[in-house]
């Protein structure tokens, strides 16, 4: 009797503690073509296009584990749970669209009935140099303490996958003030993941966000995010060519909405890994994109770029146009006096051979607490003109997104002929000696030249979008 007690014990230990390590939810088949996924991904899994996968809670890919999917698939997140995807460190997402078939993360809505923060977002965390530590938690999701939100680490060549041809619509919503997620989040990943030809249309925070890693990525498209467009943080130091950013000209964040906003952490201190990103050939183009514009814009706009908090942020042959303000070097809360424009002066930041237009010379074209150390410089190797708006450097720019505008259309935001940014693009700073990330075969600043690498798979009015028939991504 004592040894069928003992087995009657042991087995129920063993389902009990086979019961406590499932910390994986089975996505559940719904039969209309709807896979709701909650909990964990644990083991390599694919989703597959003839399925639309509904995120449930915070569904992590956890470390060891791969999800691939494939090209067409669509997801959605749902808004009551705060739905949202995040790769671990140590697991990879294989999201490989294509031209004609991009994979899209979106609403849960139905057309016509979305807007920013519908859903979470997209996450990606990885082993890269982070300034912060090696354990550092991402913010806009709750810490659960298992660790599957944390980030950083020691290996730059880190690898969390490959986003190529991706749509991230309508995410961003708060885990509590200021403490929101973003369209797509990188926390500390390395330069061993393949970022190229992703989306994100209206976030409800900033439209990309880096904090540290290394992740290099081209063909970025940022459209009327409600935050900034794109913001680097906690000591990245990646590469980013060919972005652009279009802002809608009533939609701004209270907090203050920028093209770029760039810190080397919130204190602006000096620890290290510095903030040292290099952008090249960039669209940013501001809530007034024409003369008509003026004074018609959300109050909450600021800067085409406010670099702040001891960053050493470094752009070159890029476009910002439309903004309140221009280009901040912001020393108002750093460490050391005067962090962020002893970084101009020194070289480690650097703002060259890049256009500022329609961005209040009469005021902050040129912006910052110590700004007689920098301005002469910063003129002298930027084109300034404040009566140069965007629709005449571009084709088409001030074609808003069909929502709160009268303005409605896909931009184009290939240059016009005579554009003055046709020509003028420079890779010979130091910054770009042994490079070979960045494309310097390029003559334009900017984003674009005579080719929209846009058409066929971004899409500039996904309100309008059934999203109802697997596959069905246009």
């Amino acid at each position: 009797m004592k040894k069928q007690l003992l087995f009657a014990a042991f087995a129920l230990l063993l389902i009990v503690t086979s019961c406590s390590k499932k910390v994986v939810d089975d996505p559940i088949d719904q039969g209309n073509g709807m896979v709701e996924v909650k909990g964990d991904i644990s083991t390599n899994v694919k989703w597959t296009a003839d399925k639309i996968y509904f995120l449930k809670g915070t569904v992590y890919v956890t470390s060891g584990a791969t999800l691939t999917i494939e090209p067409g698939t669509i997801i959605k997140g749902d808004k009551v749970t705060k739905g949202a995807l995040v790769i671990s460190r140590g697991g990879k997402i294989m999201a490989e669209g294509t031209v004609d078939k991009p994979i899209v993360f979106t609403s849960a809505q139905p057309a016509g009935a979305r807007r920013e923060g519908d859903w979470g977002g997209l996450i990606l965390l990885g082993k890269a140099p982070v300034n912060q530590g090696t354990d550092v938690s991402i913010e806009g999701i709750a810490d659960d303490g298992s660790g599957k939100g944390k980030y950083g680490g020691n290996d730059p060549h880190d690898n969390s996958g490959v986003l190529k041809y991706v749509r991230v619509e309508f995410a961003g919503i708060p885990l509590s003030p200021d403490n929101e997620i973003n369209g797509v989040t990188f926390g500390g990943v390395g330069d061993g993941t393949t970022v190229d030809y992703v989306q994100v249309y209206r976030s409800g925070d900033d439209s990309f966000e880096w904090f540290g890693g290394t992740v290099n990525a081209k063909h970025l498209v940022a459209i009327d995010g409600w935050d900034d467009d794109f913001d680097t943080d906690f000591g990245y130091s990646g590469k980013i060519q060919f972005a652009v950013g279009q802002r809608l000209i009533v939609t701004a964040d209270q907090s203050g909405s920028n093209g770029f906003e760039s810190d080397n952490d919130g204190s602006g201190s000096n620890l290290t890994p510095k903030t040292s990103a290099i952008f090249s050939n960039i669209t940013i183009i501001g809530p007034i994109s024409a003369a008509g514009d003026k004074g018609k814009q959300n109050a909450n706009f600021q800067h085409a770029a406010q670099i702040r908090r001891n960053s050493s942020l470094s752009t070159f042959n890029s476009v910002f146009a439309g903004f309140p303000e221009g280009i901040y070097i912001d020393d108002s809360k750093v460490a050391t006096a005067g962090a962020t424009s002893t970084n101009y002066t020194s070289g480690a930041l650097k703002f060259m051979n890049n256009i500022v237009a329609s961005c209040n010379s009469k005021g902050n074209e040129v912006k910052g607490e110590n700004k007689a150390l920098f301005e002469t410089s910063l003129r002298a190797n930027n084109v300034f003109n404040d009566a140069l708006y965007a629709a005449d450097l571009f084709n088409a720019p001030n074609l808003f997104s069909k929502d709160l505008s009268t303005k409605v259309g896909r931009p184009d935001f290939t240059l016009k002929a005579g554009s003055i940014a046709a020509t003028g693009a420079l890779f010979t700073d130091a910054k770009f000696t042994g490079d070979t990330f960045f494309d310097k075969t390029v003559a334009y600043k900017g984003a674009f030249g005579a080719t929209d690498w846009t058409a066929g798979w971004a899409h500039f009015d996904p309100q309008s979008l059934a999203y109802t028939t697997p596959g069905a991504v246009k």
